[in-house]
């Protein structure tokens, strides 16, 4: 579909410090028990070193739907070679096994979250950093930093640009129709798929009545990170992720605030994508891509965009809280 955005960033190599770092933390976990958690450590190609680029935001003419231009950044990750230094010091707090088993876990945070329903009316306020377009050692202070609210109906959103609040119609899913009983994981898919493919109809006509696995990724994330869903669907999504075809689980990915997470992966021709979630509560963190193949996209105002392969991106949800009105922070 003519509407995806990209985010990326590489792989430094890890610094002479964070080696001999992790190597003391490992020796000490070996030989001191009972001075320190239990630390695995392994390095192949290097920790990560955050790298950035700015990120434009949509004009009313270029932004066919919001998300897929900007909050879909959501096409997310990259491998990070080999790195995995993880610290557990109880039973439940061992790394996810599987992708299923990911999905579980997370979908039972989501139905046991004790945040209160919003009331009629309110919006939710969500703040993202983002680097786009990456490639090469990068300043990480031009990271950019995206605000939007959304209507608790999903009717409606709103950012800023130029100073003013720019508000926009409902995203191509409606959350009120995937609250409808019973919500299931099975029923949440179905729904979504029948969302994009109708959606195509009216549009670009390009998906020929399939889904490719990374649009259905990219399309939960934008769910997740752009509108409010209630613990029951959120936790329905969480296991229709491990059901997509191709989706695996990669320990230690990074997001674009520097914090690690377990992520559901997914790679086609054209992207490796992660969805990134905190390896203890799996709250949401961000996402993270990178381009395997140079593709051009042609924006609703007629402009042209192309993306190279090799270059990659991060996006991190820094905030995400209900509000009474778009502009509301607090």
């Amino acid at each position: 579909m003519n509407a995806i955005k990209e985010f990326r960033r590489n792989t430094p190599s890890m610094t002479a410090e964070a080696a001999d770092a992790a190597r003391a933390r490992l020796m000490t976990a070996i030989n001191e028990p009972g001075a320190a958690p239990l630390v695995t450590a392994v390095h192949e190609r290097g920790a990560l070193r955050l790298v950035s680029g700015a990120v434009g935001k949509p004009t009313a003419t270029r932004a066919r739907r919001l998300g897929w231009r900007v909050a879909v950044a959501a096409a997310l990750a990259l491998v990070v070679g080999g790195t995995v230094v993880a610290l557990r010091d109880q039973p439940d707090m061992a790394p996810v096994a599987s992708v299923a088993e990911l999905g579980e876990r997370a979908a039972r945070a989501a139905e046991t979250d004790p945040t209160p329903a919003p009331a009629s009316g309110q919006w939710l306020y969500t703040k993202e950093l983002q680097l786009s377009g990456v490639e090469g050692d990068v300043d990480r202070d031009q990271r950019d930093t995206w605000e939007r609210w959304t209507s608790v109906d999903g009717k409606r959103s709103a950012w800023y640009q130029g100073g003013k609040l720019m508000f926009q119609g409902s995203a191509v899913m409606n959350p009120a129709e995937l609250a409808k009983p019973p919500v299931t994981s099975t029923g949440v898919i179905t729904k979504i798929k029948a969302a994009i493919l109708d959606e195509d109809r009216r549009g670009p006509q390009e998906l020929n009545g399939r889904v490719p696995p990374g649009m259905l990724l990219m399309e939960i994330n934008q769910l997740m990170t752009e509108q409010w869903l209630a613990p029951e669907v959120r936790a329905a999504l969480f296991r229709a992720l491990p059901t997509i075809k191709g989706m695996t689980v990669t320990q230690d990915v990074p997001d674009a605030d520097g914090r690690r997470g377990v992520a559901f992966s997914l790679t086609e021709a054209e992207a490796r994508n992660y969805l990134i979630l905190d390896p203890e509560t799996f709250r949401y963190l961000g996402t993270n891509s990178t381009r395997l193949k140079d593709r051009t996209y042609k924006w609703a105002d007629g402009s042209k965009e192309t993306f190279k392969a090799g270059k990659v991106g991060l996006t991190a949800q820094l905030e995400a809280k209900i509000v009474n009105q778009p502009g509301q922070r607090s």
